[in-house]
């Protein structure tokens, strides 16, 4: 790859997961932080948060760190992760299974909600920035220059399906077990309908990079990226168009629920959807968090309404109740 390529991919890798504040901190350390604390003493930078259930679930980001809530984000503890390296997606595939997967091709699984992480065995050491839990025993993980891995038997074996194409991939999601997406660099954007045997290149009129995907149904998705562009499909990615969006920064993750959607993105980027993706609006935050970039979205339902958590930069969580961002 030419040089000069090589320096703007990895400014975009950098600037996506912030990784110029990957610094050597005390806080960092395992085993320096207490068995339970609140959320205010996390500070490490949060990529990613998954929650299983209102109450339970965690997040994940630099210092190899892993934190677990059973009691909605009122108090946080420390898993064993037995890594320091950045770890960029997590996801579960029901409140005992999941995996966390993180620069130079590490992968973590746990079988018991995260008490016990094991390593498991990439093909290859490229950066993982996406992982997927489809079940308890198949996810997908995607990564620096086309990595591609899947996994069939719960990680006793990954496999290599990279693409022969030089892309950074930075998204995965499958809405059920036959149905995904990848998204990546330059608005790439892939699909595949019998569970990963075979994948279809789609377009959209994007030459930017997507940097999220999320489908609520089989037929409704959206994709996010690079100048706060928001495409969205209503019908299974036949046909991406683009949303009127209130970002003009970069935006990296969405995640809908019924008609309730949020989008974090970079200087304290929050959007929300009442209609299901079609429309988005700014929400407010507090001068200071303007600051910092927000990288990570999850949603749980509730009888009214979805409630979730939105992750980033020095351990920033937000949550959400609804269309709302809930006081602290």
């Amino acid at each position: 790859m030419p040089r000069v390529k090589a320096a703007v991919r990895w400014a975009e890798v950098c600037v996506v997961f912030g990784l110029y504040l990957l610094l050597p901190v005390a806080a960092g350390a395992d085993g320096g932080a207490p068995a339970t604390l609140s959320a205010s003493l996390i500070k490490e930078d949060l990529y990613s948060a998954h929650f299983a259930t209102p109450h339970e679930g965690w997040v994940a980001g630099t210092f190899g760190s892993v934190f677990h809530t059973i009691d909605g984000g009122k108090t946080w503890q420390r898993q064993p992760t037995g890594t320091t390296a950045p770890l960029f997606s997590i996801s579960f595939a029901d409140a005992q299974h999941g995996w966390v997967v993180g620069k130079s091709g590490t992968i973590l699984y746990t079988a018991d909600a995260g008490r016990t992480w094991r390593q498991q065995t990439a093909p290859e050491g490229k950066n993982l920035f996406a992982v997927k839990a489809v079940s308890a025993t198949v996810a997908w993980a995607v990564g620096d220059w086309g990595m591609i891995t899947a996994t069939m038997d719960g990680g006793a074996t990954w496999q290599n399906r990279s693409l022969t194409e030089d892309v950074i991939l930075y998204g995965v999601d499958f809405p059920d077990s036959s149905t995904g997406w990848i998204v990546g660099e330059v608005g790439f954007l892939m699909s595949t309908r019998d569970g990963g045997q075979t994948w279809t290149r789609s377009k959209t009129a994007t030459g930017k990079s997507l940097f999220g995907v999320h489908f609520a149904t089989v037929s409704e998705g959206l994709a996010v990226g690079l100048d706060g562009e928001i495409w969205r499909t209503t019908d299974g990615g036949a046909n991406w168009t683009p949303v009127e969006s209130p970002a003009t920064r970069a935006i990296y993750s969405v995640a809908v629920h019924g008609r309730v959607g949020w989008i974090a993105g970079d200087s304290g980027t929050v959007l929300v959807s009442n209609d299901a993706g079609a429309t988005w609006r700014r929400v407010p935050v507090p001068e200071d968090l303007k600051l910092f970039w927000m990288h990570g979205v999850s949603l749980v339902a509730e009888p009214d309404g979805p409630t979730g958590i939105i992750t980033g930069a020095h351990g920033l969580m937000l949550w959400t109740d609804g269309d709302r961002i809930r006081p602290q």
